[in-house]
Order: structure tokens, then sequence, then C-alpha cells
């Protein structure tokens, strides 16, 4: 079995007590949740399972089958955001040789720019965006973390997770058939 890490972003539920444990009940024991300022409801999942589709698709499942209203709404890959310190630990090397690689006083520059929190003291960025400019740099630097999601595998999840809510909001919309016809799903 390989572990998948992955993030579902989620919709109708507000994490009460209730349902984080009818999301355990349900086999989410494997993730943790996270209820954004936005209101928006997260589960962090580090799924065991055969292939990338069984960890996903097992996942969405249990969350929409935890009888409390939860819908997925997206699948993303887990993307750590990290601090300088955070990076230097992971990359094997000094805050300082960090910091003069973010500034571009050494290496090749165009080093990643914060995700969050820009011109605060503690600024964080993308782990995948860290690690594929060190790919680049300094391949030795990034260890194997596991497995990753397809890119490809991940689009079309999300898209067929936005065509079910659209069709959710709108499921007699007169345009559909000229669309369907004019756009056909599949090879």
């Amino acid at each position: 079995m390989t572990e998948w890490a992955f993030r579902l972003t989620l919709a109708g539920i507000a994490l009460t007590n209730e349902e984080l444990d009818a999301l355990f009940e349900a086999g989410c024991d494997d993730a943790t949740f996270s209820l954004e300022r936005d209101g928006t409801a997260l589960g962090f999942f580090d799924r065991e399972a055969k292939t990338q589709e069984d960890a996903v698709l097992s996942a969405i499942h249990d969350v929409e089958n935890a009888d409390i209203g939860a819908r997925v709404l997206r699948v993303t890959e887990d993307d750590d955001w990290l601090t300088a310190s955070e990076i230097a630990k992971r990359a094997g090397r000094t805050r300082q040789s960090i910091g003069l690689l973010i500034r571009g006083d050494r290496g090749p520059g165009g080093f990643p720019t914060p995700v969050i929190r820009h011109g605060s003291p503690n600024p964080l960025w993308s782990w995948a965006e860290v690690e594929a400019w060190f790919g680049r740099y300094e391949p030795t630097v990034v260890r194997e973390r596991g497995p990753k999601l397809s890119p490809d595998f991940v689009a079309e999840v999300n898209d067929r997770l936005d065509l079910r809510e659209r069709l959710l909001h709108s499921p007699n919309a007169p345009w559909r058939p000229r669309l369907a016809e004019a756009l056909p799903l599949g090879a």
C-alpha cells in the first residue's frame, strides 16, 4: 500500500463535533479537518491505497456518505506552506543559506515568491513550488516524499465535481442538450 496525501474542499458542513465524529465513523480517521476564516471546510488526508484513484475516490465516498450533508467540491494535491526555517530543515540547509537564495544573493535567482503573508516577518512558501525550484537548481537537495497525484487525474476529478455542482444548481438548464451535442464528453 502507498500513502497518498491530498486535500478535499468541502461544502455543506460547519465541522461541529457531531459532524467530525460522523466523518471519523464513516472512515475518515486518516484525515484532519479545518474550518477556514471564510467558512470553507478542508479535509487533509493521508490515505493508504494501491492507487491514487482508490485513495481519492474512497475519501470522497467516505465524506459524502457520512450522512451529514457534506459535499466534496475540489481535490488538491496536499501542498505544505512553509516558513523559511521549515524550508531550511527540509532542504538540509541553514536558515541563512535559504535567506540568501530567497533574496537572490546566492544561486540562480528566481526563488518562488511567498504564497501568503507577503512582507510579514514570517511569510509562507508553497513547498511544491520550492521543491520544483530546487529540482531545477540543485536536485540532490530534494528527497522523494512519496507519490504525487497525477495532475491530469486531479483535473478530471475536479471537472466532474464542478459539473456535478452545476447540475445540482441548474438541473434543467435549457441550453444543456445543445451543449452536450456541440461538446460531447468522451474520446
